[in-house]
């Protein structure tokens, strides 16, 4: 029983951002759907796509709040990442909007569906742009990145002394 958990914690481990990711992405969009459709029924389909941008200014800022706390445990500033968010989102919104509006109008799609499919090409891009950029953890002046983010990838060089510590001097240079 004891290796199924100590498995299950090294997946976790490995994967715990990723699956957080999904768990709070699931309520992210139940959020915004729910939202949507709930606006659809009482404004109507006439102007799906202004409800569709509103929707998307309150989900942002919903988003970000449970990505900061629940999924990247960031301690940045929320309003500063609130508005790397949205630079993120807006190409996402841009594309999903474009494709909400050929699914309606082209397709005969209704737009509580066509949301849905919109839904699909836009998490991954949403993923990797807070990963990378909205919840980013930026370098002090005069710190130093992490050796082992970089080793590999043309870093220091990087050697071990006799008593078996890493030796690498502040100028990339062995001790």
């Amino acid at each position: 029983m004891s290796s199924a958990v100590e498995r299950l914690r090294g997946v976790y481990d490995a994967h715990g951002e990723k699956l957080r990711f999904l768990i709070v992405g699931v309520w992210n969009t139940a959020f915004s759907v729910l939202l949507f459709n709930g606006l659809l029924m009482v404004i109507g389909h006439r102007h799906y796509l202004a409800l569709f941008w509103a929707v998307w200014v309150c989900a942002v800022v919903q988003s970000t709040a449970t990505m900061k706390h629940f999924v990247f445990h960031s301690k940045g500033d929320f309003w500063r990442q609130t508005g790397r968010a949205y630079l993120i989102y807006l190409p996402a919104q841009g594309l999903s909007t474009l494709l909400l509006w050929l699914a309606v109008s082209v397709a005969h799609i209704s737009p509580s569906l066509a949301q849905m499919i919109t839904i699909f090409f836009t998490t991954i891009f949403s993923y990797v742009g807070h990963r990378y950029f909205t919840f980013r953890v930026p370098l002090e002046v005069g710190e130093v990145l992490d050796e082992t983010l970089i080793v590999g990838r043309g870093a220091a060089p990087h050697a071990v002394g006799d008593d078996g510590a890493d030796r690498v001097t502040t100028d990339g240079g062995l001790s």
